[in-house]
């Protein structure tokens, strides 16, 4: 019995080990999957405010519109769309401020061609919770994720981040 005991705890031991990844894994891989929906064609706007319109998933709803904001959710998870038309697609503002205020992010890259300057920014909030904030320009997209989810948040918020068009 006591050696059933030990083998079911050592099995379970490394399945959770397999479970978790790696901040290098999460780095490498939350950036690739940003860098290149920065690079893919920009989906086509199906959301509109007053001042600009904008691609929203599916899988997305739209919970408030202000001015200059968009509160998004996609199940219990918020997403804050900030869009400042005063600054341009390759403007550097918004990611310096980030710079700013945090000394240590986790993850501070950026993305840049002809006419845009991009970024992914993540902050850890505490362990395996993160604020990750991507943005082209004066347009950010902020939300808090579990550490397995960063990736796949930070893909689609630049998906929806580069689909933004200022009226």
């Amino acid at each position: 019995m006591k050696q059933l005991t030990l083998v079911l705890s050592l099995l379970l031991t490394i399945l959770l080990m397999g479970c978790t990844i790696s901040d290098e894994e999460l780095t490498k891989t939350t950036i690739d999957n940003t860098k290149q929906a920065f690079e893919d064609t920009p989906k086509d706007s199906n959301e509109q405010t007053k001042l600009f319109s904008y691609y929203l998933p599916e899988e997305f709803t739209i919970k408030e519109t202000k001015m200059y904001n968009v509160l998004l959710e996609k199940g219990s998870k918020s997403y804050l769309l900030f869009v400042n038309e005063n600054e341009e697609a390759n403007s550097k503002v918004s990611y310096d401020t980030l710079v700013e205020k945090y000394e240590k992010p986790f993850i501070s890259e950026t993305f840049e061609d002809k006419e845009r300057f991009g970024y992914l920014f993540v902050n850890t909030l505490e362990k395996n919770t993160y604020e990750v904030t991507v943005g082209i320009g004066g347009t950010k997209l902020t939300t808090e994720a579990k550490i397995n989810d960063v990736s796949d948040a930070a893909k689609n918020m630049m998906d929806i981040v580069k689909s933004v068009h200022k009226k």
